[in-house]
């Protein structure tokens, strides 16, 4: 072997100086040029043989769908890939029957003409000059000549109308029929209800548009094969029916309306609040787009589809990605040759394509190909059942419905020059908490308990105990009230500065401190919940009194994920008459083996812990848990208590989760989003209340 320190593009650079053919590379390239004319020729035979088929299906009538794609991402009208394919697919078989590719480059004539070589003799794949608009009604006519030239003349063809190919196409077939797609109208409709979207509330609403979208889709597949007229009445029934007039539905017999099955019990699924739409200027428009659609009576009474053609695009989306490029070899066209054959004859073209190159038999390939396809039937049969058609638009609607609500919550997180727009910032951006659930991550139950001056909210906290080994005294500022003293047995010398707990000396702390020795002990732990027993009355009111006092507020809340109260949980799992009370004491006496003094915070929390993990720690629920501002925004639902806009269990429920007036506020701005806020946090209203609740904001607003 001679060896001449050259590559193979030089060494085919010198061949090609001297007028001698290239030296094919005996590389795995080769082997990729080899299964990639394989799989082109493959791919043809298995197209003619779809096209028999298709024939004797169609009983000699071709009724075919057409579609382009580029292999590159187009923004907006601006499209310059490089390549694009097309497809021909029958309506009887579902198969192609006959594909074309279309490339501006060539990456060996792109190397030869860079360094200014003559190009070799080579398969070129480079087959068009123009742009890349222009190549879908250019392979449409080559795709259709090819066809009438095996003997499978088109007569009617489904495409859409973002392109001239169906003019084009009938200047050289005039008698091809042509067939609107009706994803394409449905497209068309939603699209310019998109465009009222900023000028109306109601259309920013979750599955508004979809429904409309529905309705006008529903009207017009009724039609289908029905004199023009027929359609127009059906189209004028759409506005009626939304604004919440059925008598046209009941006098045109509209299948879709099930308004007539039970009149008094219809809602709008998708509407908001279930109610008709009410706006005026938004009943104008819509007239508008259903005259807009009258005009086209005559081809919407015949709609055809493409969507077997958006299948096949996304086959060949999946073996030629968008993001990388295959055009300027003949790469790209055994993948669209795969692409076909997948179509065609599902995954065992595989086996053939192994057999053709020589490959070994593949008989595991070969089973998995079967078990593919098999699966494959089985979701097809499920897909287009009835009752997979409604679980897809259900799952769509609840999908689309979560989303929305999760903006709500978020504020503007992405829209376009987002950063740039600074009015209203606070509004677009601020979060909105989400409903209180446990935690998914790790978290951990601190079982603590106080003992505070006296009874009231405003009292001194005297001692504070946590967990296994978290116990300090703090010194109050106020005298201790006789009552607490002799209930906790806490004495404080202000002269001497001791404090004495049941007549033994304790080692003491200011209560600043003593807040932030515990905020630090509680920043060992996951997530820490707080449990105490009539915490949601007690503790938790003074303590966050006491941490609001200190400005520590803030800084206790982002390591406190939240609390749960005992004394709740237990009035629900134990009955009054199997207990007798709820206090601590009896709790721990009846349902427990221990003994202890009680109202010693360090005891309390010790025999509490016992209690709640062997009987009550299993039983927590979402519902047990409050966050920990719970009671601070309690008190600013005030007003809106006094003015009955708004119940007490409905505050309550927001308390518990955080979530106060000015989020409410902001959830109303927000896409009129309130409904979906109330509706995802479980608060129910009736509807005079919300609607009084909705004024009240406005107002203050």
């Amino acid at each position: 072997m001679i060896h001449t320190g050259m590559g193979p593009v030089q060494v085919n650079n010198l061949l090609a100086t001297l007028n001698l053919p290239p030296v094919v590379p005996s590389t795995l390239k080769r082997r990729e040029h080899k299964i990639d004319t394989t799989l082109e020729t493959i791919a043809k035979k298995s197209c003619l043989d779809a096209q028999k088929e298709e024939i004797e299906k169609g009983n000699g009538k071709v009724e075919v769908s057409f579609d382009g794609g580029w292999q590159k991402r187009g923004t907006g009208w601006n499209y310059n890939s490089n390549t694009g394919h097309g497809s021909l697919i029958g309506k009887e078989t579902g198969k192609v029957l006959q594909f074309s590719l279309r490339s501006k480059s060539c990456q060996i004539c792109a190397l030869h003409q860079s360094q200014n070589h003559t190009i070799p003799v080579h398969e070129c794949s480079k087959n068009w000059d123009g742009s890349s608009k222009a190549m879908e009604p250019d392979m449409a006519i080559s795709m259709a000549r090819e066809l009438e030239e095996t003997g499978c003349p088109i007569d009617v063809i489904h495409g859409d109308n973002d392109s001239t190919t169906t003019s084009r196409l009938k200047a050289v077939f005039p008698s091809i029929e042509k067939k609107d797609d009706s994803n394409h109208t449905k497209k068309g409709i939603t699209s310019k209800l998109y465009k009222l979207r900023q000028k109306y509330k109601v259309l920013k609403q979750p599955n508004v548009i979809s429904y409309i979208g529905r309705c006008f889709m529903y009207a017009i597949k009724e039609c289908q094969t029905k004199d023009p007229e027929r359609l127009k009445k059906s189209l004028d029934i759409i506005v009626p029916h939304l604004y919440g007039d059925h008598s046209l539905c009941a006098k045109e017999d509209v299948t879709w309306c099930s308004y007539r099955k039970n009149p008094s019990q219809f809602r709008y699924r998708s509407l908001p609040e279930g109610k008709p739409l009410t706006c005026p200027s938004l009943r104008t428009d819509l007239s508008v787009i259903v005259n807009s659609q009258k005009g086209r009576a005559v081809s919407l009474t015949n709609l055809g589809s493409t969507q077997a053609n958006e299948n096949f695009n996304f086959i060949v989306s999946t073996k030629a990605p968008k993001n990388k490029s295959f055009g300027s070899s003949k790469s790209l066209t055994g993948r669209i040759s795969a692409s076909v054959l997948q179509k065609n004859e599902g995954h065992e073209y595989l086996e053939k394509v192994n057999k053709a190159v020589g490959l070994s038999p593949g008989e595991f390939t070969f089973k998995m190909a079967l078990k593919t396809a098999a699966k494959r039937k089985l979701q097809k049969a499920k897909q287009n059942s009835l009752q997979g058609k409604r679980k897809r638009l259900v799952k769509k609607i609840s999908k689309s419905r979560k989303e929305a609500t999760m903006e709500i919550h978020e504020g503007v997180t992405y829209s376009k020059a987002a950063e740039l727009n600074q009015e209203e910032e606070l509004t677009q951006t601020a979060e909105i908490p989400k409903r209180l659930k446990l935690p998914e991550n790790p978290f951990t139950f601190i079982v603590f308990d106080t003992e505070t001056t006296g009874r009231g909210r405003n009292s001194d906290i005297l001692q504070i105990a946590a967990g296994k080994d978290f116990n300090v005294y703090a010194q109050p500022r106020c005298n201790i009230s006789d009552q607490a003293s002799i209930v906790n047995g806490i004495q404080y010398n202000r002269g001497t500065n001791t404090m004495f707990h049941r007549g033994i000396q304790v080692r003491s702390k200011t209560l600043q401190e003593a807040l932030l020795d515990f905020i630090e002990y509680l920043k060992k732990f996951p997530q820490p919940v707080l449990v105490g027993h009539n915490a949601c009355s007690f503790d938790i009111p003074i303590l966050c009194n006491r941490l609001a006092e200190f400005n520590l507020f803030t800084e206790f809340l982002s390591h406190a994920y939240g609390f749960v109260d005992t004394l709740k949980i237990s009035k629900r799992v134990f009955k009054k008459s199997d207990v007798g009370n709820y206090k601590q004491e009896n709790l721990v006496s009846k349902l427990t083996n221990c003994t202890y003094q009680a109202h010693d915070a360090k005891e309390d929390v010790r025999v509490l812990n016992v209690l709640f993990t062997e009987k009550l720690k299993k039983e927590v629920k979402d519902e047990d848990l409050f966050h920990i501002s719970f009671h601070i925004v309690k008190m600013k639902y005030n007003e809106m208590l006094q003015q009955k806009c708004i119940t007490a269990v409905a505050v309550a429920k927001l308390a518990r989760n955080g979530v106060a007036p000015f989020h409410l506020q902001l959830a109303h701005v927000r896409n009129s989003g309130l409904k979906l806020l109330l509706n995802d946090l479980h608060v129910r209203l009736a509807n005079k209340k919300f609607t009084s609740l909705v004024n009240f904001i406005e107002k203050e607003e």
